[in-house]
């Protein structure tokens, strides 16, 4: 094994850098799958439940364009151009809090104090993934709110529900109404919006506040949370239910106040669990494990090159106590976290991904087994893989000064990666669950 330090990019590189900060272990994918399969349709960034609301409003609005329009620009479709008027309309007209959890409301403040209209170049540079359409589009799918780029038939219930709640009637269907004159509203603002690829109203315009009183984050009424809590909670292909159930339960709510903890949420959760749940949560907990013995060894050698301030050798790297731990546990452990993987499909790729690190030795040889790991995983990430986070020069290694550490692992049992625990809190309290 021998590979070189490469060069850092320099700043006017930064768009298509070969850096890569994200999951170095390459840990997170079948964390993340398993995640899936226990709450379907919900991400981690996910905060708060009034957005399948805004997106239910937003596929009636945009539901008036052909389908592929896009703006001036080439680039806004009619959804992205709703998104710029709901997030401009929410930093012009909320006070204090009220846009904590707003994607891109940063970005739209700047445009505002700069008395320039919001547009796609200046709001966030992935909205299909960073704006609030990209973060709940999985989610309102699963829920049937969105069937396609259409509005769904559970999405149809929530919009008339809202807009009955809101004093909008007309808003959903054809009947006369003060939602048909505001409905007609937004359609004529997304329309100028997708000419000038931009929000095309002044800052005057009355209809910013539109967002404030009938859309804002934390202002859901009463039946429509109730609407959206009976969404989450029919969950017919996961454990979305079981989840939120005991999470706004006295004891699991105490639990997860006092310790933000999913491995303890989920011991508490798998006592009353079904099988397939239980199996779930047994599988989940037994790759935690195998993650947190990878995890504590990969920062604890990062934070050794670092100290070291130039070449570190791999034995220096084998007498870390995480890594000797690791050595030995991480290959008795292996089978049995492959046998728990593998109802769920995901013993393959664990096999795959992970199998070097199964391989019996001393710390030095597991050190730098896991170092190649490392620099597979970096190499094979997209689109033309990442560099590696240190190098190997004389048979000794060198962190790359991007990453040096002045921490290293937590040296616990708590999981690396999270299970939705997070956002269905958020979720319960914005719709009075707790």
């Amino acid at each position: 094994m021998s590979y070189a330090l490469a060069p850092l990019l320099s700043e006017k590189d930064e768009a298509e850098s070969a850096e890569g900060g994200i999951d170095p272990p390459g840990l997170y994918t079948i964390a993340d799958a398993l995640g899936v399969k226990l709450v379907p349709g919900v991400r981690e960034r996910q905060s708060h439940p009034r957005f399948l609301t805004c997106m239910a409003v937003s596929l009636a609005v945009c539901g008036e364009f052909e389908e592929d329009t896009l703006a001036r620009d080439a680039v806004s479709e009619p959804w992205l151009v709703f998104e710029l008027y709901l997030v401009e309309g929410l930093v012009r007209t909320s006070e204090g809090t009220e846009t904590i959890g707003l994607p891109g409301s940063l970005k739209a403040k700047r445009a505002v104090d700069d008395r320039v209209p919001l547009s796609a170049k200046r709001y966030l540079k992935t909205p299909s993934v960073f704006g609030f359409h990209g973060i709940y589009r999985l989610l309102t799918r699963t829920l049937g709110v969105q069937s396609g780029d259409r509005l769904g038939e559970l999405g149809y219930e929530l919009l008339t529900i809202w807009a009955k709640e809101q004093g909008l009637d007309g808003f959903v269907g054809t009947a006369p109404g003060p939602g048909q004159a505001m409905r007609r509203q937004w359609v004529d603002a997304v329309k100028d919006g997708w000419e000038n690829a931009a929000t095309a109203r002044s800052g005057a315009w009355a209809g910013w506040n539109f967002f404030r009183e009938h859309l804002g984050i934390y202002n859901a009424g009463r039946r429509e949370r109730q609407q959206i809590a009976s969404m989450l909670l029919n969950d017919a292909s996961g454990f979305r239910r079981d989840v939120i159930e005991l999470l706004v339960s006295p004891g699991g709510r105490d639990v997860w106040e006092a310790t933000k903890s999913e491995r303890r949420f989920h011991e508490i959760l798998r006592r009353g669990a079904r099988d397939e749940l239980r199996l779930l949560l047994d599988a989940i907990a037994s790759y935690e494990t195998f993650s947190r013995l990878c995890q504590d060894s990969f920062d604890d050698c990062l934070l050794e090159m670092t100290r070291q301030r130039g070449k570190t050798p791999p034995a220096q790297l084998g007498r870390l106590t995480s890594v000797e731990l690791a050595s030995r546990q991480v290959p008795e452990i292996f089978g049995e976290v492959l046998e728990k993987l593998d109802p769920f499909g995901e013993a393959a790729r664990f096999r795959d991904i992970f199998g070097s690190l199964a391989e019996r030795g001393d710390a030095t040889s597991w050190a730098e087994r896991l170092a190649e790991h490392h620099r597979k995983t970096q190499q094979l990430k997209p689109p033309d893989g990442k560099n590696p986070w240190f190098g190997r020069f004389d048979g000794n290694y060198i962190i790359r000064p991007l990453y040096c550490r002045d921490e290293g692992g937590q040296h616990d049992d708590s999981y690396v990666h999270a299970y939705r625990a997070g956002p269905l809190w958020s979720f319960a309290k914005d719709l009075k669950l707790v």
